[in-house]
């Protein structure tokens, strides 16, 4: 027979581990990995879902859909749960798809910061710091002992802009084009300067310190260790057209013309590292959310990541930080990372927790540039979404 004293305490040992699995609570393991309690199944972003009827956050966010026409899918997620994801118009108008969580889309620059974590993977293995200079993998860069890794992810390398690639070329022939064409300006350097080239740079260092191509050790490290069934690179676009979406041009006399953007080749030889990556919003809601929770890197390498170091930039490693760029949001329960990426009549903007509990995501195929969605967009849902006391 238990005492009534070891009763309680079994009892308080019980509900401490309940708790642990509703919240999502993260629980170190010996060797200092974070071991994650509980995350939403893959399959759940397959279907549209609403579980924030009658709030306010529902209130505000129909609002937003309808004053901007919004074409895409939209995914909210709050401790952990998916609690609403809808599809807006269609995918691809001329095969008949609707967007829903199933559609993948092309996700552009929030590609790099997937690049960044498997460049910090990169170095751990390696054996070399986000502080190693430039210098000791492209010596033929003329001012590259001046910068370092870290200046490439938080883009203040001082590098300028570069022009387009015209012609189809393969990942050797663009990132040898890129290496002959960049050049730092010196006055430039630790001054936030956003240049996509930054990421194609160390796509090549990700491959020349592996033996092996940047989609290869992209798929090895983050699409098969997490599982994800939506998510391939420009190479295979082919295979996956029945839940493919179609990039269009937004006209806001008529919202729903659906005038295909016409995409080049080209376009996408020139993203290596940086934004020729397509996802559905699950998959990129579990890869930022792994990310966040250490399931990839150790939490040290984490930290240090998303470190501006002595930089003092505000663009870390392909995010970039709520409390410094949206400083209405300083609370501690809003501290977290804003995401953007936009091409060919896509665009994905959205906001994680920095323990990847909460997620705002809106991805759309028919982009409303003038809409200024950047920020205006996301970050009103996201504050509503932790702020509602009727949701979780």
């Amino acid at each position: 027979m238990l005492s009534s004293r070891e009763s309680k305490r079994n009892l308080i040992r019980a509900l401490i581990i309940l708790i642990a699995l509703i919240s999502g609570i993260q629980l170190a393991t010996s060797s200092g990995r974070a071991m994650n309690i509980y995350q939403p199944p893959l399959e759940s972003f397959d279907q549209n879902v609403n579980y924030i009827q009658g709030t306010k956050t529902e209130k505000e966010l129909t609002q937003l859909m309808k004053n901007r026409h919004f074409i895409g899918t939209v995914t909210l997620v709050k401790n952990n749960h998916l609690v609403y994801q809808q599809g807006f118009g269609y995918a691809n108008q001329a095969q008949g798809l609707m967007n829903s969580g199933k559609v993948t889309y092309q996700i552009a620059s929030i590609q790099k910061s997937m690049t960044a974590v498997l460049l910090m993977k990169t170095a751990a293995e390696k054996h070399f710091s986000l502080d190693t200079p430039v210098s000791k993998f492209y010596p033929q860069i003329q001012g590259a002992n001046l910068i370092t890794l870290r200046n490439l992810l938080t883009m203040t390398s001082g590098i300028a802009d570069q022009q387009p690639i015209k012609k189809p070329a393969n990942d050797k022939q663009f990132l040898q084009y890129t290496v002959n064409k960049v050049k730092i300006n010196p006055q430039m350097i630790g001054q936030l300067h956003y240049q996509p080239v930054n990421f194609v740079l160390l796509a090549g260092i990700i491959q020349r310190e592996n033996q092996m191509s940047y989609y290869k050790y992209f798929e090895k490290n983050i699409i098969k260790p997490l599982g994800l069934r939506y998510s391939y690179f420009y190479q295979n676009m082919n295979k996956y057209l029945a839940v493919q979406a179609q990039g269009y041009h937004f006209n806001p006399r008529k919202p729903t013309a659906y005038v295909p953007f016409k995409e080049k080749r080209a376009g996408y030889d020139e993203q290596l590292g940086t934004g020729n990556l397509y996802m559905s919003n699950g998959d990129l809601y579990q890869t930022l959310r792994a990310f966040m929770t250490s399931s990839i890197l150790t939490p040290r390498q984490t930290a240090a990541l998303y470190s501006p170091g002595k930089t003092r930039s505000t663009y870390l490693s392909g995010v970039y930080s709520i409390r410094q760029t949206v400083p209405q949001l300083l609370g501690q329960q809003y501290a977290g990372y804003h995401f953007h990426g936009t091409e060919f009549g896509f665009d994905t903007i959205g906001d994680i927790s920095k323990n990847g509990a909460d997620a705002v995501i809106f991805t759309s195929n028919a982009a409303n540039y003038g809409a200024n969605n950047n920020y205006s967009l996301d970050i009103p849902i996201y504050k509503q979404l932790i702020d509602d006391p009727q949701i979780f």
